[in-house]
């Protein structure tokens, strides 16, 4: 896949698509929702397009003792959060979540000098999103329904890190996916219940993704994300996903990290049961640059049929080994944490 320079913008002036592909950096302004987009060669209304358009910002943070899924998603006509936590010794997991049609919410256009915030009845989650890999993400949860409460003051960062920056189609030409995985440290505090805990840098770390994107009204992907520390203490992560793209083996969004470098891999495998999702996956990369195993623990799961609206979703969190190939060096992956997922949708 070649790699490009960064575009200023997404869509320009016209309304139209700048190009799709693989980007060195982040367009500095992600204005998709000025796309005029088209449906069978017909413009939409501005207002109904953007009901189409899907955008949030999600932050899978890896801490010491525990896995904290961050989101806060406006789907054009519902708006949803949560805050997924599990405890990484245990296995033990709880969720927060909200969803409504008029929720106080709003997802940062840009990654620099731009916010996202959710609040409504006892939660609250702000993400001031100070540069592309410097974030600062609090979160006031209060305790509910046998629940604890999950109060945190985290900042997301890298002193030096390559994003991913995609644009790709979804499924047809007309309809584009931006999206941006970046891994970062994280460092400040997190407290479930009463128990407060520091995080370090050193062990803290964290997975942004932001998303936009002009869906069909079929969609479906599979994604594995994971971060850690090899045997020589350097940050390897991950991204990989199979989804609506038909233009999987030009530009996708599959990527290996290592101590902030980058290195683009092959469309994505994925191998496993969904009858038993908790069963082994298989998942890696047609290049052979990932070979993985990925053994779930427990899972965070979504059976919502609405008529016309459908989310059906398995998120199995767990641990990662095998091997991935950074550019010829084979790097061994030993229980490194992380999820993985299979989402399909009706919206």
């Amino acid at each position: 896949m070649e790699i490009q320079p960064a575009p200023e913008r997404l869509v320009d002036e016209r309304g139209r698509l700048i190009r799709f592909g693989v980007f060195a950096g982040v367009a500095r302004r992600a204005n998709l929702e000025e796309l005029r987009l088209r449906v069978r060669g017909v413009a939409l209304p501005d207002a109904i397009a953007r009901l189409r358009l899907k955008e949030w910002q999600h932050f899978a943070l890896l801490l010491p003792e525990h896995y904290l899924g961050v989101a806060i998603v406006n789907a054009g006509f519902l708006q949803t959060t949560w805050c997924y936590v599990v405890e990484r010794s245990t296995g033990r997991a709880f969720e927060h979540k909200r969803t409504g049609i008029a929720l106080d919410l709003r997802v940062a256009r840009d990654l620099s000098g731009d916010r996202s915030h959710v609040a409504a009845r006892g939660f609250e989650l702000r993400v001031e999103n100070e540069a592309p890999s410097r974030h600062r993400l609090r979160i006031e949860i209060e305790a509910s329904r046998g629940r604890p409460s999950v109060r945190a003051e985290l900042l997301c960062h890298a002193a030096s890190v390559t994003p991913l920056a995609v644009v790709m189609p979804a499924g047809s030409e007309a309809h584009p996916v931006y999206t941006v995985k970046l891994p970062l440290l994280a460092e400040g505090r997190v407290a479930i219940g009463e128990r407060e805990r520091s995080v370090d840098p050193e062990r803290g770390l964290a997975i942004l993704d932001v998303h936009k994107a002009f869906y069909p009204r079929h969609t479906y992907w599979r994604w594995a994300t994971f971060a850690g520390r090899d045997r020589r203490g350097r940050l390897v992560a991950a991204n990989l996903t199979k989804n609506v793209n038909r233009q999987d083996a030009r530009v996708n969004e599959n990527c290996l990290w290592l101590d902030g470098q980058i290195q683009h891999v092959g469309p994505a495998r994925f191998e496993f049961d969904r009858a038993h999702v908790l069963a082994p996956w298989r998942v890696g990369s047609e290049d052979g640059a990932v070979e993985l195993t990925f053994t779930p623990r427990g899972e965070r799961s979504e059976n919502l049929r609405l008529g016309l609206v459908r989310s059906v979703f398995h998120q199995p969190h767990g641990t990662f080994a095998g091997h991935v190939r950074f550019g010829e060096e084979r790097i061994a992956i030993e229980d490194l944490f992380g999820v993985c997922e299979d989402h399909d949708s009706l919206w």
